[in-house]
């Protein structure tokens, strides 16, 4: 039974926890449009638009009733000045089916739609004409999307004239410029390199709460008193104990900083190939199934731990050298011995920040920075205020 309420919270924090996909995948517009001009005679053309719309979508008609999808809408410009339009735009064959999300009858399309108008040219000098239209399509989710699409009665493309604007019009555009004071300030505060830097701190915010974290695991939280009560008592003064202790977790910082480091050499890859690349739909599922392992660790099914070797080559090396370079080999001791607790939520905090936009090395680093940071700090402050391990 404890082991069936273990699998049951698993997957109800993994179903509440947002996945990668769902920040970074951008929606495409689901249909792709042609048209096409049909000359009847001097005078009379029928425009035509046709829509290929991808499977599991739905495109609206004109005529699905209020209260569903937004229906498609025509607008014909300038008609009546060069052309009239003859009837209503015609329709090729739509489905019904009853919404139970909008409780109403919707008429719409799946795979193909075709539109037409006809139109009667009253200025044969006329160039062409501008339509512009509005449409909904929805699956899971609905995109409301305008497009514009220019029909030429000569060979050359046609292109709309700019609508050249009026007096009174120019004139209340310029009542609404301002007059700003400090524009520099302004671009300084809303500027790109602000909201980097905002972010990079965010990021860092989230590596020290991750470090917090590993600092409750029993990994590491056994080694705040043992380790600081080294420094303290196996040193002459208390001032020295003091300073080993604080050197100690400088070298916490700087191994997991050091550790960021090969991520600069890819500082070159735009992030938002990343972003493309993370949406994939394999990746996510690996990312899925990392976390999953990572999680099933941490319930202790099992323990994920780096080769024994490599902690008894650093604990031997801390022993030999001494000095700082043995404090050094003491912090690169306890990275490798607390991967076991650690590696699931760094794992967790590197995924998350090669996810997210912006630069990807730096962000990896201020991530990483935050995490050595809350790892690092109660061993300077135990060894500053030494009767706080009776309390701990």
């Amino acid at each position: 039974m404890d082991r069936l309420k273990t699998i049951l919270l698993l997957f109800f924090f993994c179903c509440l926890s947002p996945g990668p996909t769902m920040q970074a995948q951008a929606i495409t517009d689901p249909v792709q449009w042609s048209q096409e001009l049909i000359r009847e005679s001097d005078s009379v053309y029928v425009l035509v638009l046709e829509a290929r719309i991808e499977p599991e979508w739905h495109l609206y008609s004109q005529y699905t009733p209020p209260g569903g999808a937004l229906p498609t809408e025509f607008t014909f410009k300038n008609d009546g000045t060069g052309y009239k339009t003859l009837g209503p735009v015609q329709e090729s064959e739509t489905h019904t089916a009853f919404s139970t999300i909008f409780e109403v009858e919707e008429t719409f399309f799946k795979g193909t739609a075709r539109f037409s108008q006809k139109i009667q040219l009253t200025d044969l000098q006329l160039k062409g004409i501008q339509v512009d239209m509005f449409y909904q399509v929805c699956a899971e989710v609905c995109i409301g999307a305008d497009r514009t699409f220019l029909f030429s009665f000569s060979d050359q493309p046609y292109v709309p004239e700019a609508a050249a604007l009026d007096t009174e019009s120019l004139a209340k555009g310029d009542a609404l410029l301002l007059d700003l004071k400090n524009k520099e300030l302004l671009s300084e505060d809303t500027g790109s390199g602000n909201t980097s830097r905002q972010g990079i701190w965010v990021i860092f915010g989230l590596g020290f709460i991750g470090g917090l974290l590993a600092l409750l695991t029993p990994c590491v939280f056994p080694m705040i008193p043992l380790t600081v009560s080294f420094f303290t008592k196996q040193t002459q003064s208390r001032s020295k104990g003091v300073a080993r202790a604080g050197f100690y977790g400088f070298c916490i910082v700087l191994i997991y900083f050091l550790l960021s480091l090969p991520f600069h050499f890819f500082d070159s890859v735009d992030s938002q190939i990343l972003n493309t690349i993370a949406t994939n739909i394999w990746l996510n599922l690996f990312f899925f199934a990392v976390f999953v392992a990572f999680a099933f660790s941490f319930f202790g099914y099992y323990e994920l731990t780096l080769p024994s070797s490599w902690a008894s080559k650093a604990d031997h090396a801390s022993d030999r050298i001494g000095g700082a370079i043995g404090i050094f080999f003491m912090a690169l001791t306890l990275a490798i011995v607390s991967f076991s607790c650690t590696g699931p939520i760094l794992g967790g905090l590197l995924g998350s920040t090669a996810l997210s936009e912006g630069d990807v090395a730096s962000n990896l680093t201020a991530g990483m920075l935050g995490f050595g940071v809350a790892l690092a700090l109660p061993f300077t402050l135990f060894a500053l205020f030494p009767s706080w391990l009776q309390r701990l």
